[in-house]
């Protein structure tokens, strides 16, 4: 199987190899820029979720004050007890 053609980078970098660290340091400045902007938008969404909810609760009516009823704990009944016990082993 034959190789592949060079790629025009890889035969750009063989004519020029003094080249090598000036394009290092391109693409890792492309990628450093990259991270930044990334953080950068992440940071803007969480804010402008924050800020959101604090809007959203300022607009809304204080809570009420509310009750519930006292709940009275239930008995098991006796035929209830007979079924469970029943079940296939």
């Amino acid at each position: 199987m034959p190789e592949p053609p060079p790629s025009r980078l890889s035969r750009l970098l063989k004519e020029h190899p003094r080249e090598r660290p000036r394009f290092a340091r391109a693409v890792a400045s492309l990628l450093g820029a990259g991270v930044v902007a990334l953080g950068a938008m992440g940071f803007l969404v969480v804010w402008h979720l924050v800020r959101r909810g604090r809007l959203i609760r300022e607009g809304l009516s204080p809570p009420r004050k509310v009750s519930l009823p006292d709940i009275e704990p239930t008995k098991p009944r006796p035929d209830a007890v007979e079924e469970r016990g029943s079940g296939p082993s």
